[in-house]
C-alpha cells in the first residue's frame, strides 16, 4: 500500500468577492473530493499595498487592493451551507480579535450549520492584524494559552464559571451552546512553530497546522509535539497537518520563471531569517525577523520592497514554494507522509504568478488529488 493511501489533502476556502463565485467554488471543492476547506483570517494581506501594481502582478487589474478578506465565520458558515461532505477549517484565527467566549460559540455554531464539519484552527496570531488595530500583541502565547483554557472549559460545562488568568478574566461565565454532536465538540488545530508553541499544541491541540516547514523539519517538530503529549498523559487522536505554498506547472521552467516574478518573491519575504541565515543569506529585513511577530505589509514603502525583492535568492523561493508537476508534488507529499503528515492544505499561488497558468495548475492539483484518493481506494482504507 502506499504511503499516501491516507494522506487527506484540502484546498483554500473561497474567501474573495464576488459572493456568487464563492458558493460555486465552494460546492466545486465539495464534489472535487478534496477533504478540507481552509480559510486565512485577515483583515490585512502579505503584500504591501505599495507593490499592488500591473507591472508588479497582473491580479492588481482584478483586484483592488492586497487586503481584500471575507470574515471568516461568516463566509465559512455560507460556504457550509451549500457543502455536504467537505471539512471548513480556519487557517487560522487568534483569540486577541475574537474573545475565547466568542470564538467557542461561533465555532460551535458553525458546527451546527455544517452537522460537524467545522474545525478551530487558531494560533497565536500575526501582528499585522493586530497592531494596527489598536490592538495588543504583546503576552500572545500566552494569550492563546488561556484561551484554550476557556474554550475547553466552556465546550465541556453548562455551569456558569469563573476564570482568574493573566490575560483573561471571567466570573460567572456561561455559554450553554452545545456540539450538534453529543460529547464531539469541533477539533482543534493549532498553529505552532517554536518550543512553547509546540507544547500548548500537544496539550490543547487535537491536531498541528504549521506552514514552511522542510519534510524533516516537519517530522523533528512532530516528534517534540507526541513526546510532550506522552509526557503529560495525554492519549487522544491527534492530526498532523500543514499547508503550504504552491506553484505547480508540468513545465519545471515554467514553475522558476514564476518564482523569480517580483510578487512570488514579496511573499518568500515571509521566510523567517533563520532560514534564510541557513541557507547563507541575510534576510533584508534583519537577523532577527520573524514575520509573524514583525512584519506589518503597509509600512514598508514601495522603494524599501522592491529593493527587499532583489535580494531573495534562489535557495529560498526552492524552500518557500512546493513547485513542479504531478509526479514531483507526489513525490514531496510522500516525503511528508514519512515524517508523520496526515493532512495537507495545498495552497495554489500560481495563478497570483502567471494568470495564464491558473488552468494547468488545477489540472496538476486534481491529478495529484485523484491519484492519493487512488492510493486510498486501492487501499480500501477509511479515515476517521
Amino acid at each position: 500500500m502506499s504511503k499516501l493511501a491516507e494522506l487527506e489533502i484540502g484546498a483554500p476556502g473561497p474567501f474573495l468577492p464576488p459572493y456568487e463565485r464563492v458558493l460555486k467554488n465552494a460546492q466545486l471543492i465539495d464534489f472535487l473530493g478534496y477533504d478540507s476547506m481552509a480559510f486565512p483570517d485577515h483583515f490585512a494581506g502579505f503584500v504591501p499595498e505599495s507593490i499592488w501594481t500591473t507591472d508588479i502582478t497582473p491580479l492588481a487589474l482584478l483586484q483592488q487592493s492586497p487586503h481584500t478578506y471575507y470574515e471568516l465565520t461568516t463566509i465559512m458558515a455560507a460556504c457550509a451551507s451549500v457543502t455536504e461532505r467537505v471539512k471548513l477549517l480556519s487557517s487560522v484565527t487568534e483569540p486577541i480579535r475574537r474573545h475565547p467566549i466568542l470564538l467557542a460559540q461561533a465555532f460551535l455554531t458553525l458546527d451546527h450549520i455544517s452537522n460537524g464539519r467545522a474545525i478551530l484552527g487558531i494560533g497565536a496570531g500575526e501582528i499585522e492584524n493586530i497592531e494596527p488595530y489598536g490592538l495588543s500583541y504583546h503576552g500572545q502565547v500566552g494569550k492563546l494559552k488561556e484561551a484554550l483554557q476557556i474554550i475547553r472549559r466552556v465546550w465541556n460545562s453548562h455551569e456558569p464559571f469563573s476564570f482568574e488568568g493573566r490575560y483573561w478574566k471571567l466570573k460567572d461565565a456561561v455559554m450553554s451552546l452545545r456540539p450538534v454532536r453529543p460529547g464531539h465538540p469541533p477539533p482543534v488545530w493549532i498553529a505552532a512553530h517554536g518550543p512553547k508553541m509546540l507544547e500548548i499544541a500537544a496539550e490543547f491541540g487535537d491536531g498541528w497546522l504549521p506552514t514552511l516547514l522542510r519534510p524533516l523539519d516537519y517530522g523533528e517538530k512532530l516528534k517534540a509535539i507526541l513526546a510532550h503529549k506522552r509526557r503529560i498523559d495525554r492519549n487522544v487522536s491527534f492530526t498532523a497537518a500543514l499547508w503550504n505554498w504552491c506553484i505547480l506547472d508540468e513545465d519545471i521552467d515554467a514553475c522558476d520563471k514564476m518564482k523569480q516574478t517580483p510578487l512570488a518573491k514579496a511573499l518568500a519575504l515571509l521566510y523567517p531569517s533563520s532560514e534564510w541565515k541557513r541557507l547563507g543569506y541575510e534576510h533584508p529585513f534583519g537577523d532577527d525577523f520573524y514575520s509573524l511577530r514583525d512584519y506589518i505589509p503597509m509600512r514598508h514603502k514601495r522603494e524599501e520592497i522592491l529593493n527587499a525583492i532583489e535580494s531573495v535568492p534562489p535557495e529560498v523561493l526552492n524552500e518557500f514554494y512546493m513547485s513542479g508537476g504531478t509526479e514531483d508534488i507526489i513525490s514531496l507529499l510522500e516525503k511528508y507522509v514519512h515524517e508523520g503528515l496526515d493532512h495537507i492544505i495545498l495552497w495554489n499561488s500560481t495563478g497570483m504568478f502567471d494568470l495564464e497558468k491558473t488552468r494547468s495548475s488545477y489540472k496538476v492539483l486534481k491529478e495529484v488529488l485523484s491519484y492519493v484518493k487512488g492510493q486510498s481506494d486501492a487501499g480500501n482504507t477509511k479515515r476517521e
